[in-house]
């Protein structure tokens, strides 16, 4: 987490434990300790739920549309992909993928991880 959202972490833990050593010093909760609880409880979920809502609309990227896969690939058989993953594979060692046992990916998620392939090195290219 951040510095900020810290500092308000802290301010929280501290108010929850001060609200504890007072429960402790004047003994069992009744009616309406339980009900300003629930309350302080509620609004420190809200604020939380705040903070957190803005920091992802600060760090989220907006949403992307999925890239056409390129007629080569499309033309392409398994062995041919398989070809072309192995010949990639070699040529950008630093590349790395989740799939080694490529017989358990389909055919067009194979094709969709070439076409990524493609991108990345054209990006960095």
């Amino acid at each position: 987490m951040k510095k900020p959202m810290n500092k308000h972490l802290i301010t929280l833990e501290a108010l929850a434990d001060a609200a504890v050593a007072v429960e402790l010093e004047e003994g069992v909760p009744d009616k309406e300790s339980r009900a300003a609880a629930a309350k302080y409880h509620a609004l420190v979920s809200d604020r939380l739920g705040e903070m957190r809502r803005a920091e992802l609309a600060r760090i989220a990227q907006p949403s992307r549309e999925r890239r056409t896969i390129r007629p080569a690939l499309l033309a392409m058989a398994r062995d041919a992909l398989v070809a072309e993953y192995a010949r990639l594979k070699s040529a950008h060692p630093n590349l790395g993928f989740a799939h080694r046992k490529l017989a358990e990916i389909t055919d067009d998620d194979l094709r969709t991880m070439l076409e990524d392939i493609y991108w990345m090195v054209e990006r960095v290219s």
